[in-house]
């Protein structure tokens, strides 16, 4: 079995820079090195947090008290025509490369998202009118309660805006399937280009961020209703609504994850007493947090 590290820091790990040690942590390559670690979390009863790429997350300053298992080398993406098999360790954005370099379609509007292959699938992340539940056709997972392989069809998950069946699941992905339609390369390349530059101009990828830190309310944008409470510019300690882009958090100066938490709560009471809007957060907080998030 894998090595199992004691008290390693995770802030480094993170695209935030922020947050507190993992207990016990260990990287994998292979899906058996995967299966026995995860074996070890249940006979030594650690929970078992699964680290990815590190973006679209939010550790507690005080760690994560269980098994850390970072997937980030378990990244192979195979191709056999217009059918990709990926490790869900796999970047995203290498994914939406590949594709469109082959002249495939389907997932190119994703273009410039961070994270990982796993990681997007149970968020379903999304850009524009394209999401990566889109494409798919198979994930394959380990139960984390029995050890056992299971595979489901994508008509067997639910995939909703930035969410899926798949975050209930007591489980690790482990992989999955896809299938994209062909399409023009030049045309995908240039859609590729320009959401990247405009990624570029709107958004503060300057500075350590989570990404997009609530989820756009149904016929709302998150962005504006922040901008409309006059929150850009507003910190916490480390923390600051970007002036780029206001559902962005930025980390300025050395911010702790609880000014991010304390932040993120202050936004959703000021633009629900402004708005009457209540803003569900996209981030993903990992460990335990003093403040809980604003409830009316």
């Amino acid at each position: 079995m894998n090595s199992i590290e004691q008290n390693i820091p995770l802030k480094d790990k993170t695209s935030f820079r922020i947050g507190g040690p993992a207990r016990f942590y260990t990287r994998v390559n292979t899906e058996k090195e995967i299966g026995e670690v995860v074996s070890w979390a249940n006979e030594n009863n650690k929970p078992v947090f699964i680290l990815g790429k590190g973006s679209n997350i939010l550790i507690s300053d005080n760690g994560w008290p269980g098994l850390t298992l970072d997937i980030s080398e378990y990244s192979a993406i195979s191709w056999d025509g217009s059918f990709a098999s990926c490790q869900s360790g796999a970047p995203l954005h290498t994914l939406v490369k590949e594709a469109v370099d082959r002249g495939l379609c389907g997932i190119e509007q994703l273009a410039g998202i961070p994270g990982s292959v796993g990681g997007a699938l149970i968020m379903n992340a999304g850009a524009f009118k394209q999401a990566v539940s889109d494409c798919l056709m198979s994930v394959k997972g380990i139960d984390c309660s029995n050890y056992k392989m299971w595979e489901l069809e994508k008509k067997e998950i639910d995939f909703g805006y930035r969410t899926s069946s798949l975050k209930e699941m007591d489980t690790i992905l482990l992989g999955a399937n896809f299938h994209f339609e062909e399409g023009d390369r030049d045309n995908l390349k240039s859609v590729c280009r320009d959401i990247l530059q405009r990624r570029n101009e709107k958004q503060p990828l300057d500075k350590p961020n989570c990404g997009s830190v609530f989820k756009n309310p149904e016929g709302n944008y998150a962005a504006a209703l922040i901008e409309k409470c006059g929150l850009k510019g507003h910190h916490i300690g480390g923390a600051m609504v970007s002036e780029k882009h206001a559902n962005f958090i930025v980390n300025v100066s050395d911010a702790s994850a609880s000014d991010v938490r304390k932040l993120i709560v202050f936004i959703q009471e000021r633009v629900f007493r402004e708005q009457g809007i209540l803003l569900e957060p996209e981030v993903v907080f990992v460990g335990e947090f003093d403040d809980p998030l604003f409830k009316f």
